[in-house]
């Protein structure tokens, strides 16, 4: 299981890098995370079957908290 510090270290590193890609996935990972903050399951993953979250996929056992932690580290 990875930390918030570990989570805000990353994605504070691939702010700094600042290309597009960077760019647009920090978009859809803080829409996931804000999602998963208030309960959610950070949405479908493409790619995957039907009913594979976010959520599911990546995190699964992650308190709410643990996602509130992150966006607030992340001013989300």
């Amino acid at each position: 299981m990875q930390t918030v510090d570990q989570i805000v270290k990353h994605y504070r590193e691939m702010q700094a890098h600042g290309s597009m890609a960077s760019a647009s996935m920090l978009r859809e990972v803080k829409r996931q995370y804000i999602d998963m903050a208030n309960g959610g399951d950070g949405g479908q993953l493409d790619g995957f079957d039907h009913g594979t979250t976010c959520r599911l996929y990546n995190y699964n056992g992650y308190p709410d908290s643990f996602f509130q932690e992150v966006c607030r580290e992340m001013e989300w």
